[in-house]
């Protein structure tokens, strides 16, 4: 298990430890050191948490797009030809982008599937 959230889980305990400690035996200044620095910490693993997340959610979509515009393109190649499944591939080539944040690649990548839908 790497090291880094052992070591913020540790600290984290700590901080709250140590809060606990100034409320019990009355040491203001050990209250004034622990609380903000615990809020910050706190506030800290959740703005990583939510990036993970963004992360994690923005990587399934990608996979999904990505495998639904592959799919779209065998399925023109065998209805249409090859000749318009390598026009859909040179438009792709044309528009994408190296990372799929932002969202304009996944609105692109289902644009076949859902003209692929809509024609029967």
């Amino acid at each position: 298990m790497p090291e880094l959230p052992i070591l913020i889980l540790l600290l984290t305990v700590a901080l709250v430890v140590m809060w606990i400690v100034g409320e019990a035996s009355n040491k203001p200044w050990l209250r004034r050191v622990a609380a903000p620095l615990l809020f910050i910490m706190v506030a800290g693993i959740s703005a990583a948490a939510t990036g993970i997340s963004t992360s994690f959610d923005s990587s399934i979509r990608y996979s999904g797009a990505v495998k639904r515009f592959v799919s779209a393109v065998i399925r023109t190649a065998e209805r249409d030809g090859d000749a318009a499944a390598i026009d859909q591939l040179r438009k792709f080539d044309s528009v994408s982008i190296e990372t799929y944040e932002g969202g304009a690649l996944l609105r692109w990548l289902a644009e076949p599937v859902e003209l692929e839908t809509s024609n029967p």
